[in-house]
């Protein structure tokens, strides 16, 4: 589909949702009206949800639909040449950019202690940020290389959840495709405060899995999670093994403090392609509020694989993300999010040349982030978040300006518009 094709689509949505709405206010105040065709639409546009959000379909049906609008631009003060923000693999260039055009259709599982329900949801994204939610043997063939999508493309479509759920709010079995449940950013942009992503959701962990994951929530305190998948990012590759993926959390009475630490461990590619060694990485999330406007978050995460180096040996990489969040009005929270990730043998770091980005690796050392924002909601489906962020690298090489600088300052505006 081509940008101007894109363009005009989302305009053609954007001018509905308004007519829409517009009309809805009319019948509201006494106009005309067909109350046995339009009255449910109309209640349900007028009415907003849990979290205030007005949404353009029902969502009382056997299956709910919804989903948002994202997309911004970064500016990089140090104007590279190919237009790509160093070794990045989201929020990658200095240009306009449509994220995410995300649906989600679900039937919740409401079922309660006691009670089985059956449920599920399918995630269907177009956009820039296609290129993260891939998985081979979908949208990439096994060994990898693109099916759906060509290589160098700015964008393009992806399905980054399919999957079933039975069980209740006690205890569920999810079956299929999903996020992973290690580390503390994810893909969905309506989950993230930055519109640019830390070192540690781009390069150290997996995005999504298939296979199946168990959730008990033992008690309001307590939920213990684990499952079996097929590694990271795969329905099928060219060669087969099972990962365990695990997860414990404990919450602190009055919500003052939280705690988790996720794993997930098994055979992935080595640095021979064609041969799967143990990698393991876990990730360990402290939240904290310690007064009512305030939230810190603290992510520590490690990771090895056995015979990741190229000239054998393993490869480790590992990190320490710090965020702290404040709340100074209603509409208006500010954020800062302070980043150290170690790449020890330059085994993750890199752009990837599949999306034509020139920087690649090895980058062998710590990466350090700085980044300052601001989230304001001028109306509940409306938000904008407007960044700074620094970049530093400590390292042999240079990383960014296509290979001339260490250092890098760039600043980005973002909209959300969920639906």
């Amino acid at each position: 589909m081509s940008q101007r094709l894109m363009t005009a689509f989302l305009a053609a949505c954007l001018c509905a949702a308004t007519a829409g709405a517009g009309e809805a206010r009319a019948q509201s105040a006494g106009g005309e009206s067909n109350p046995a065709a339009g009255a449910h639409w109309t209640d349900d546009l007028l009415r907003p949800d849990d979290k205030g959000i007005h949404r353009f379909f029902p969502q009382d049906g056997f299956v709910r639909v919804r989903g948002w609008i994202d997309g911004g631009y970064t500016y990089n003060a140090t104007g590279p040449r190919s237009h790509f923000n160093g070794p990045y693999n989201a929020v990658d260039r200095d240009i306009p950019q449509l994220n995410q055009l995300y649906l989600v259709f679900d039937k919740p599982l409401t079922a309660t202690a006691g009670d089985w329900g059956i449920g599920g949801r399918v995630d269907v994204m177009y956009g820039y940020d296609f290129f993260l939610t891939q998985s081979n043997g979908v949208e990439r063939h096994a060994n990898g290389t693109q099916r759906w999508n060509e290589a160098g493309q700015h964008y393009g479509l992806a399905i980054p959840q399919a999957y079933a759920e039975i069980g209740n709010q006690k205890f569920s079995v999810k079956l299929g495709h999903f996020y992973t449940i290690i580390g503390y950013e994810g893909v969905p942009a309506i989950n993230n405060f930055f519109y640019s992503k830390s070192f540690a959701y781009q390069f150290a962990g997996p995005f999504t899995h298939w296979g199946g994951l168990a959730t008990w929530n033992v008690n309001e305190r307590l939920t213990l999670q684990g499952g079996v998948v097929n590694g990271w990012d795969s329905l099928d590759r060219t060669k087969e093994t099972a990962s365990g993926l695990a997860s414990i959390k404990y919450t602190a009475p009055e919500n003052l403090w939280s705690l988790q630490l996720a794993v997930v461990t098994g055979s992935e590619p080595s640095a021979v392609a064609t041969q799967f060694e143990t990698r393991t990485r876990y990730s360990l999330i402290f939240t904290a509020h310690p007064a009512e406007r305030w939230e810190y978050v603290f992510h520590h995460h490690y990771a090895y694989q056995d015979q990741g180096k190229v000239d054998g040996g393993t490869a480790r990489w590992y990190g320490i993300d710090n965020y702290l969040y404040y709340r100074f009005a209603q509409q208006w929270r500010a954020g800062l999010r302070v980043e150290w990730m170690r790449d020890e043998a330059g085994t993750r770091v890199g752009g990837n040349p599949v999306r034509g980005n020139p920087n690649l690796g090895p980058f062998a050392g710590s990466f350090y982030s700085l980044s300052a924002g601001l989230n304001y909601r001028p109306h509940p489906n409306v938000l904008l978040r407007p960044e700074v962020r620094a970049d530093w690298f400590d390292g042999q090489r240079s990383p960014y300006n296509d290979g001339l600088n260490k250092n890098q300052v760039l600043a980005a505006i973002n909209a959300n518009l969920q639906f």
